[in-house]
C-alpha cells in the first residue's frame, strides 16, 4: 500500500524495519529451537539399526512432533513471506554436527566393546539388546615364534575342533567392526535426516540442504574407510594375512550398501555417491592384491629350516592356510566376485556359478603351492622317515579338514572334482614310502628256515647270530628315533602302527619259529631278546615320546 501511494513515507520505513526485525526474531527463534531440542541419536538405537533385519524399521524421533511443526511453520513463512533463506545454513549446520557426533559416538561404542556383528543380521527393534561380537581366534603377532602342533596339543584334527565351521573372523585391524557397523547405520541415519528435512523445509531447498547436511559426516566416513584401508596394508606388511579377512568384511558391506547410497544421493552435486564407489574400489584393489600375495606367501613361506618341527608334526603354514580357507567361506560371494574378472576360464565356464568357479580355482592354487612348499620343507629333514612322517601328517591334516568342511570341499570340486581322491592317493603313497624304513630290518627276517641241518657249522651259527643281532639293533634304533616323532591324529597314528605290525610281525613270527629252537648259541636270551608279543608291543608304542 505505502509502496504505491507514498513510497517515501515514515510509515513504510517503520513497516520495513518492523518486518526486518520480525524476520531476525524468527530466524533466531529457529536457531534456538534447533539448539535447544537437537540431540544426538542414542547409541542403543543405532545398534538396533545395525542389527535389525529390516523387517521392522527402527525409527528415530529427532524432535517431538510439535517442535517439527513449529520449525516447519517458521521455515515456510521465512521462505514464502520473507524470501529469506539464511536459516537454511542454521539447519544443515546443526543437523550435520549432530549427525557427525552421533556416528562418532557409535564408532567409539563399538570399539570399546559394544559392537554388533552385522554379518549375521538379527531381527531387531528398538527394544532389542545388541549382541556383543565374539572374540577372534586366528592371530599371530609378528614378533612371536610360530607355534607347532604336537601330539600333546589339541589340534583341529585330533580334538574335533573346527569341524566344518569356519572360525570367527578376528578384528586384526582395529576399527573394522566399528566401520562395518557404521556403514549400515550411516545410510539409515541419512535416510532419517532426509525424512526429517522433508517435514521441515520447503521442497525446492531439499537437494541443496541435504547436500550440505551430509558433507562433513560423509567426509569423516570416507576418511575412516581410507584410514582402515591403509591399516590393512600395514598389517599385511607383517605377513599377518588375517587382515585380508578384515578388508574383505569391509568390502562386503560396502558392496552391499553401494546401491542404496547411489539411490539416496542421486541427483546431488559433486557426485557424493561416487565417493562411496571410489572407496569400494580402493578396498577391491587392496583385497585382490592381498589374496594374490597370500598365495605367494604360502608358496614361499620364509620360515627357516631350523624352525621346522622336530617331530614332523603339522606345520603352522598348513593349519593357518586351511583355517584361512575355512574363514573365507563366510565371504565366498565377495571373494568370488573379486577374483572373477581375473579368471577367464571361470568367466567362460558353463557351470552357472562362475564366481564359485573362480574361488575354486584360487583355493586349488593355494593348496597346490602349499603342497610344493611342504615338499620343500620335508626335504630339509635329513632322515627320510621323518620327511615321510611330515608329509603324511600335513597331507592328512589337509584332507581331513576338507572332508570336515564340506563347503570348502564343494568349492574346490568346482575346479577339481577328484580333489579328495587326489589327497587320498598322496596319503597312500606316503604310507608306502614310510614302510621303506623297515627294509634293512626285513632283510634279516626274510630267509626263515625251511629246515635245518642236524649239525650247524660255525659259520651257520654266526649267520643266525647276525640275523638276530641285526634285527634287534634295527628295531631298537628305529623305535628310539621314531617314538619321538608325532602323528597328532589318533586314527592316522593307530593306522600307521597297524601297518608296521602287519608288515613286521608275520615275518618275525616265521623267523622265530624257524630259528628260535635251533641250538646256534649257548646263551639264547642274548640274541632272542623279543618274543612276538614283545615286538607287537614295541610297534604299538611308536610316535609316543612317553613310551
Amino acid at each position: 500500500f505505502f509502496g504505491h501511494n507514498n513510497p517515501g513515507s515514515m510509515e513504510l520505513a517503520n513497516s520495513v524495519e518492523t518486518f526486518k526485525i520480525g524476520v531476525e526474531k524468527l530466524t533466531k527463534e529457529f536457531r534456538t529451537i534447533l539448539q535447544t531440542n537437537g540431540k544426538t541419536v542414542p547409541v542403543k538405537l543405532m545398534m538396533d539399526m545395525a542389527s535389525g533385519s529390516g523387517d521392522e524399521e527402527v525409527t528415530v524421533e529427532h524432535y517431538p512432533a510439535r517442535i517439527q511443526e513449529t520449525l516447519s511453520k517458521i521455515a515456510n513463512w521465512l521462505v514464502n513471506k520473507a524470501g529469506n533463506t539464511e536459516f537454511l545454513a542454521l539447519y544443515y549446520q546443526s543437523r550435520s554436527t549432530l549427525l557427525a557426533r552421533s556416528m562418532t559416538m557409535l564408532r567409539e561404542a563399538v570399539r570399546h566393546g559394544g559392537g554388533v556383528n552385522v554379518q549375521t543380521k538379527k531381527s531387531a527393534t528398538a527394544k532389542d539388546t545388541p549382541q556383543r561380537r565374539q572374540p577372534g581366534i586366528f592371530r599371530r603377532e609378528a614378533t612371536q615364534r610360530p607355534r607347532r602342533m604336537s601330539l600333546r596339543e589339541k589340534t583341529p584334527t585330533s580334538s574335533g575342533a573346527g569341524r566344518g565351521a569356519p572360525a570367527p573372523i578376528e578384528e586384526s585391524v582395529e576399527g573394522t567392526y566399528a566401520f562395518v557397523t557404521s556403514c549400515s547405520v550411516f545410510y539409515q541415519m541419512l535416510v532419517s535426516e532426509r525424512s526429517l528435512m522433508q517435514t521441515i523445509l520447503p521442497s525446492y531447498h531439499h537437494k541443496t540442504c541435504f547436500q550440505q547436511l551430509m558433507a562433513t559426516p560423509l567426509d569423516l566416513f570416507i576418511a575412516e574407510g581410507e584410514n582402515l584401508n591403509n591399516a590393512v596394508k600395514r598389517v599385511l606388511l607383517r605377513n599377518d594375512y588375517q587382515a585380508v579377512l578384515s578388508g574383505l568384511k569391509i568390502l562386503q558391506h560396502l558392496q552391499q550398501q553401494r546401491p542404496q547410497y547411489q539411490a539416496l544421493m542421486k541427483g546431488l552435486q559433486h557426485d557424493p555417491a561416487g565417493r562411496v564407489s571410489s572407496l569400494t574400489s580402493i578396498f577391491e584393489s587392496t583385497c585382490h592384491k592381498s589374496l594374490v600375495e597370500f598365495c605367494d606367501y604360502v608358496k614361499n613361506d620364509p620360515d627357516k629350516a631350523s624352525n621346522m618341527p622336530k617331530d614332523g608334526t603339522v606345520h603352522e603354514i598348513t593349519s593357518s592356510t586351511v583355517s584361512f580357507m575355512q574363514q573365507c567361506m563366510d565371504l565366498q560371494d565377495v571373494i568370488g566376485t573379486l577374483l572373477l574378472p581375473h579368471d577367464a576360464a571361470a568367466r567362460a565356464s558353463n557351470t552357472g556359478h562362475p564366481a564359485k568357479r573362480a574361488l575354486g580355482t584360487y583355493f586349488n592354487k593355494v593348496l597346490s603351492v602349499l603342497t610344493q612348499n611342504l615338499e620343500t620343507k620335508a626335504n630339509s629333514y635329513e632322515n627320510p622317515a621323518l620327511q615321510t612322517v611330515f608329509r603324511l601328517n600335513n597331507f592328512h591334516f589337509i584332507h581331513k579338514s576338507l572332508t570336515r568342511s564340506n563347503e570348502v570341499l564343494r568349492i574346490l570340486e568346482e575346479e577339481t572334482p577328484d580333489i579328495e581322491d587326489n589327497y587320498n592317493d598322496m596319503i597312500g603313497r606316503e604310507r608306502k614310502k614310510y614302510q621303506k624304513v623297515w627294509s634293512k630290518a626285513l632283510n634279516y627276517l626274510l630267509e626263515a628256515s625251511q629246515g635245518h641241518k642236524e649239525t650247524l657249522s660255525k659259520s651257520d651259527r654266526e649267520a643266525i647270530k647276525e640275523r638276530f643281532k641285526g634285527f634287534n639293533t634295527e628295531l631298537d634304533d628305529i623305535f628310539r628315533i621314531q617314538r619321538a616323532y608325532a602323528i597328532p591324529d589318533e586314527r592316522l597314528r593307530e593306522s600307521v602302527r597297524e601297518d608296521n605290525i602287519e608288515l613286521i610281525v608275520p615275518f618275525y613270527r616265521k623267523f622265530l619259529e624257524g630259528y628260535g629252537s635251533v641250538p646256534f648259541t649257548k646263551n639264547p636270551s642274548k640274541y632272542i631278546r623279543h618274543q612276538v608279543p614283545d615286538v607287537e608291543r614295541i610297534l604299538r608304542s611308536f610316535f609316543d615320546a612317553s613310551a
